[in-house]
Formats: C-alpha cells, structure tokens, sequence
C-alpha cells in the first residue's frame, strides 16, 4: 500500500494547466469534424502547417520582392499580384502592397463583404481572407516566366559550353627546342652546388623580364638548379624564362580563363601546378607544354602546393575554407581538411614533410598530419592577424609568416609549433598585401615585399634590417633567392615586371 506524500486540495485540481497547449486536446467533436473537412487538423503543437505546391520560379519571384520590397504574395492563399492587402505578406506594418485606385478598391471590398458571410454561421463564413469568384490558384507558369526559365537554362548551357572548349596551349618562343646533343632547354649544364658558403645581399639591377601585360602574382625558381624561372600573371598566363644566357621568354603556356594565382613546381621540376581564378588547378609539362590535367571543386584554388616526396600528390587551399587533397593518377579529390573559418591562403610543408601549416582569413594557423583530416596544433592569439605568406627557414627548424599588421612572425616547425615571441621583423609595410617572404640558402637573411615597391633584407640572428632598397614602382608580392648563386636575388610586382638583382 503507498501513501500519498502530498495531497493537493480541490482549487488546485482545479487551476488551468500550465504550459503550451496540446491544439489536438483543445478542439471538441464537432470542432475536430468540420476541421477534417477543411483539411485543418492541426498537425504541429502550434497550429497547422499547411503543405502546398509551388513552383520554383514563383517561389523565387516572391522571396526576392520580399526580401527586397518588404512585401509578397501569401504562396498559401495564391492570388494575382494585382490583388488587394489581404492576400500580401509584409515584413512590418509600415510597408505597404502595390498601389490599388480607390474605385477598384471599393469594388474589391465590396466582393469581399458579399462572399464573407455573416460570423454568427460558422459553416458559410470564411473571413477577411476569402477569394473572389474569379480569383485562382496561380499554378501555372505566366508566359512572361516560362521566358525567364528558357533564357536562363539558354545562360547556363552556354557557360557549360564554354567550359567544355577550353583548350590549352603553349608557344615555344625559341629558335629550336634541343641542340645538337639532343638536350632541351631543361638540362643543365653547370655545377649543381652552391657557388659560395657564404651569401651576400645584392646591390644592383641585372635584367629585367617585360612579357606580361599585367600584374605578375608568383615566381618560382627551377628546383635545385635555377637556370629557369616560371612567372604567374593577372594577364591568364603562365611563362618560362631562361635565367642564364640571353635571358629571353622560353615558353607561354595559355589555357586559363581568368588570372593566375599561384605556381609550384614538383621536386624534379619536369612538371608544374597553376592555379587560377577561373576554379581550375592545372597540371603542365615544363617541357612539351601540354596540359596533363586539370582539377576542379568548383571552388577557387588559393594556393597550390605539391607533396616534395609525392609528386602525384597535392594541396590546394580554396575560398570556400577547406584545403583539399588530391591524386593527380586519378584525378580524383582523396581528401578534405575542413576547419578553418575562411579563405585559406597557404599550404606549407614541415617536419619532414610529415605536416602542413595552413594559414586562412580567420587569423588562425593550423598543423595538420598529412592524410590525416585532424588538426593537431591550433594557433590563435587574441593579438594574431591573418598570415597571407608563409616560408621555411632552409635549416627546416622554423617557419615564418607574413602578418597582415606590418611585421614577420616566426614559429617552431618541429615539436611544439609555438609562436616565438622574442624574435619578429618589423620596418616594412605589407598590411592589405600577400607579399611572399623568403630566405638566403644558407639561412642567414630574411627578405620580404613591401606595399611601397621597396625590398627588405634582415639579419636571421639580430633581427635588423641589414638593407632595404626600391625595386619597383607598385608592391613587390614576389621575391626567390636564386638556389645556386648566393648574390642573386629575383622579384615581380603589380606593375607587370620581374627583375633581376645581384
């Protein structure tokens, strides 16, 4: 036998229930019948959610004359445009439908108060809301949006089109592709060592290469040797320079539909990636010139980086906030690292190339394991701004990034991947600019753009800046020490230029 513990009296019992109501418990018999003849029977806990059938086109047409104008048709009780403010939507009580003349406003309520009914008969009366007799449904597309729906798909197919032609090319620019010993332009010939332990700062302007007719966006030296030089352009080209000799343009490779971003060549240097604004990831022979392959999300490539021990393997940071991973054999997407919360701007290898540092436009730094979609290390500081430039010191024990507020960070690559706050270089200005950062090959300089056209050199131990000289007439976003000769240093800007110092 249990025993109550409390015992509610007889006004309690009798107090209205607390709570949102049950709509289903709420109507009576005759309620729930004439209900379920109209098709009102609630079928949520706050009402009755009416399901209807509308057509694209006309959905939209209303969402953007709400979002826009304030005002819609009610999708639920369809009605022409033309018709009165009982059958529109508003956002508040200030906007107003589309203007009626008062004689046809007369007229309308006049309608409306004929077929309203009295409210004392609940079966014949059908509120403010009720339609006229000739009014309809509008279920059928107008002819005026079966247009718009033709012209549209007319767009998209001609797009699709276009896309599909794309063909890419290339112009070799020299006399003959190989000499008399059947070599091409790809051979060298020199000693692959450094000419000197030491390095030194150039001092004055060698040459300067004038094929592109706009901005140049990224340079890149052949690996190892640096007897070529590969340039990126606004201009949807990509060229090849001959950096010893008469330095004149080797090769153009064309195939893209808007500017280039950004280039990387593979370990080797027989191929290279461009990728563009146009969302494609291109894959190019240095040689032949033909396009291998081409590599599309459907969003736009950041940056492009190759695996240095896989060349059939790479990253590209794209604007939609993820860096995808993809298998040039298959020409497939193996991977994605989704956790940034914006553009990623650069992909960097570390530690052994068993890494990666991607820096994005949320002001945050990951590291990531390689093939492993999980971030290991997050770097975020309530003082940290976005790093659109990043670069690897050649000793592999740190890295570097180019801080959106006007100074260069330095992080440890192996280990604990922590920001070192005793060691930064400041002076330039490169706020608002991806200005590409990078290092002597024996690591004792830093050299970095500035958004006046000037370049800096700083020294790696003391910090300060052991030279700054101007270079060009808008920013320097690019510069490359040449791998070999240790005075020689090479940088592009927006004013459509590549130089050559030593």
């Amino acid at each position: 036998m249990k025993s109550l513990s409390y015992n509610p009296r007889a006004d309690v019992l009798y107090k209205p229930v607390l709570g949102p109501r049950n709509p289903k418990k709420d109507y009576d018999n005759e309620m729930l019948a004439m209900a379920a003849e109209q098709g009102l029977i609630p079928n949520t806990h706050t009402g009755f959610v009416e399901r209807i059938a509308v057509d694209d086109v006309i959905f939209q047409e209303q969402y953007h004359n709400f979002a826009n104008k304030g005002v819609a048709l009610n999708l639920t009780t369809a009605r022409n445009i033309d018709d009165e403010e009982s059958n529109y939507v508003r956002q508040d009580l200030e906007s107003k439908p589309a203007p009626v003349d008062k004689d046809e406003r007369k007229q309308m309520k006049r309608k409306r108060k004929e077929l309203e009914g009295s409210a004392d008969n609940v079966d014949t009366f059908q509120g403010p809301w009720a339609g006229f007799g000739e009014q309809r449904i509008q279920t059928e597309l107008t002819d005026e949006q079966k247009k718009f729906i033709e012209e549209d798909a007319k767009k998209k197919a001609a797009k699709t089109k276009e896309d599909k032609e794309i063909t890419e090319s290339s112009t070799f620019h020299g006399k003959d592709l190989f000499d008399y010993q059947g070599r091409s332009y790809m051979y060298y010939s020199g000693d692959k060592k450094l000419a000197a332990e030491q390095c030194y700062i150039p001092k004055r302007l060698i040459h300067t290469w004038t094929g592109h007719n706009k901005p140049v966006n990224a340079i890149r030296f052949f690996p190892g040797t640096g007897h070529l030089l590969l340039s990126a352009s606004s201009d949807k080209t990509v060229k090849l320079w001959n950096v010893d000799g008469d330095r004149h343009c080797l090769r153009t490779y064309m195939g893209h539909q808007e500017a280039v971003r950004d280039i990387h060549f593979t370990s080797d240097g027989t191929r290279f990636l461009s990728a563009s604004y146009d969302k494609h990831v291109k894959l190019w022979d240095t040689e032949t010139g033909q396009c291998i392959a081409r590599f599309s999300s459907g969003k736009v490539p950041l940056c492009a980086r190759f695996h240095p021990d896989n060349p059939n393997e790479f990253l590209a940071g794209q604007n939609n906030k993820k860096v995808v991973q993809w298998d040039v054999r298959q020409n497939k997407l193996a991977l994605e690292y989704d956790e940034h919360l914006g553009p990623v701007n650069t992909v960097t290898f570390i530690d052994g190339n068993k890494k990666f540092v991607s820096t994005s436009d949320d002001k945050k730094m990951f590291i990531w394991e390689y093939g492993l979609p999980v971030v290991i290390k997050h770097i975020a500081e309530p003082d940290m701004h976005s790093m659109p430039a990043v670069a690897v010191h050649p000793s592999g024990k740190f890295y570097v990034g180019q801080s959106q507020d006007n100074q260069i960070l330095v992080f440890t690559a192996i280990n604990r991947y922590k920001l070192n706050r005793k060691k930064r270089f400041i002076g330039h200005l490169s706020a608002g600019y991806a200005c590409e950062l990078g290092f002597s090959p024996d690591g004792r300089y830093l050299m970095s753009g500035d958004a006046e056209g000037r370049l800096f050199f700083w020294d790696w131990k003391s910090q300060k800046i052991f030279k700054k000289m101007k270079c060009h007439d808008q920013v320097t976003i690019g510069c490359a020490w040449h791998p070999l000769d240790p005075s020689r240093v090479v940088t592009c800007s927006w004013d459509g230029t590549i130089k050559y110092w030593d």
